[in-house]
């Protein structure tokens, strides 16, 4: 089995709009089948100003995971950057 490696999606440059970039071309649909709840979407296309910005991001690196037509799921990591990391890779005990 290939040994799958987390993807970077947004740079820390992004700073505190990494949230809002995100979250910015998902819709209901698409925001619900990765497990996002909706509201936490809204929150964080709002930007930085929303009262519940950080809570919503908080929330959506807990709860969203995407399956990959290989079979793969993949959660969001950030620790600066933002990652995709597949399952099962430890990125702290990688990095």
């Amino acid at each position: 089995m290939k040994h799958v490696q987390p993807a970077l999606v947004l740079l820390d440059t992004h700073g505190v709009y990494i949230p809002q970039l995100w979250c910015a071309d998902l819709d209901q649909e698409q925001a619900e089948a990765i497990g996002a709840n909706w509201d936490d979407v809204e929150a964080c296309k709002d930007g930085p100003t929303h009262e519940w910005y950080w809570e919503a991001w908080q929330a959506i690196l807990d709860d969203v995971s995407m399956t990959d037509a290989n079979g793969t799921t993949w959660t969001l990591y950030q620790d600066g950057d933002l990652w995709e990391v597949p399952e099962g890779f430890n990125f702290d005990a990688e990095h």
